[in-house]
């Protein structure tokens, strides 16, 4: 019994010491070390930007109303959108991008006169500034960034209240401002990554132009042309985006 209990007493020790050098064998065991910071990546996504515009400006030149006629005028577009951006990355938390969308098709409402609804709208988003990233390791990364924003659209609309026979009425539009975005990163490799961010602008000047082209000329002469500036105009776009991501 007595050597039964010692020899009990070895396997306890032998089983303590061996657990003790597993324990510390794991627990000194450095992290895995991060991956080196890729200089240039590029992200290819799909994304629902949303844009809405409200300012007064002069529709007295359209026929018909009287000479600096102030109307109100709200555009409003929601459409679908391919996307490219470039991303420099100078360290692991800074960098820089410059992120570019495209759409189609999208409708325009709630412009005051003379119609509220456009069609062949086609246009492009660009976005510039720094980029911060608030988290960074080997699998998850949040990048911040903020900057400069431009919005383009144009468009074209049969119209028959311009004169007797009709016309095509084209219009474009630029606004500029400030923007910000906040996105979320999930690396599976050190070449592929999936991402989600928001894109949020502020556009404080407005530049548009309109013209329409009398049907009744085979030449399709220009019948008239106004352009306009606004400034200071409560505009604004919000862009959710996800896309795919490729290291170089």
């Amino acid at each position: 019994m007595k050597k039964l209990s010692v020899l009990l007493a070895v396997f306890i020790l032998a089983a303590g010491v061996a657990f003790a050098q597993e324990d510390n064998g794991f627990f000194d065991e450095p992290p895995p070390p991060e991956r080196p910071i890729e200089f240039f990546n590029m992200e290819i996504s799909i994304g629902f930007p949303v844009h809405w515009t409200n300012g007064k400006h002069d529709d007295g030149f359209y026929p018909g109303n009287p000479p600096d006629l102030m109307m109100e005028d709200k555009l409003v577009t929601a459409n679908t959108s391919i996307g490219v951006a470039l991303v420099f990355n100078f360290t692991r938390t800074f960098g820089l991008t410059m992120d570019f969308d495209f759409f189609y098709g999208a409708k325009l409402a709630g412009f005051a006169s003379p119609t509220s609804d456009y069609n062949s709208l086609a246009g492009a988003n660009i976005y510039i500034g720094p980029l911060f990233y608030i988290f960074n390791n080997n699998v998850l990364r949040m990048p911040l960034a903020f900057g400069a924003h431009m919005y383009y659209f144009t468009d074209d609309l049969w119209v028959t209240d311009l004169n007797s026979d009709g016309a095509w009425l084209n219009r474009h539009e630029f606004q500029f401002g400030p923007f910000i975005s906040l996105g979320i990163q999930f690396h599976f490799s050190r070449d592929i990554y999936i991402f989600s961010k928001t894109n949020v602008a502020i556009d404080l000047v407005r530049m548009h132009k309109i013209y329409w082209i009398d049907a009744t000329d085979p030449n399709d002469r220009i019948y008239d042309e106004r352009q306009c500036t606004d400034v200071m105009n409560i505009n604004w776009s919000l862009k959710p985006s996800i896309g795919l991501g490729i290291k170089y």
